[in-house]
C-alpha cells in the first residue's frame, strides 16, 4: 500500500507537476499575444482615424487658401 502511494507520488511529480507548468504558461502566452493583438487593433484604428482627421484638414486648409486668393 505504501509503495503504491510512492510511486503514485512520484509519477505525479515526473508527469503532473511539469504539465500543469506548461499548460499554465501556454495559456499565458496566448493570453499576452490576445491582448498585443488587440492593442495592434486599436492602434491601426486611432492612425486610420488620425489620417482622415488630417486629410480633412488639409481640404479645410486648401479651401480657405482658395477663398482668401480669390478675395484679394
Amino acid at each position: 500500500m505504501a509503495g503504491e502511494l510512492v510511486a503514485v507520488i512520484i509519477v505525479f511529480i515526473v508527469i503532473g507537476i511539469p504539465t500543469i507548468c506548461g499548460t499554465f504558461l501556454a495559456a499565458k502566452k496566448v493570453g499576452i499575444k490576445n491582448q498585443k493583438s488587440q492593442m495592434d487593433e486599436d492602434e491601426a484604428r486611432i492612425m486610420q482615424e488620425l489620417h482622415q482627421g488630417l486629410s480633412k484638414m488639409e481640404k479645410r486648409i486648401e479651401s480657405l487658401e482658395t477663398i482668401i486668393i480669390d478675395k484679394k
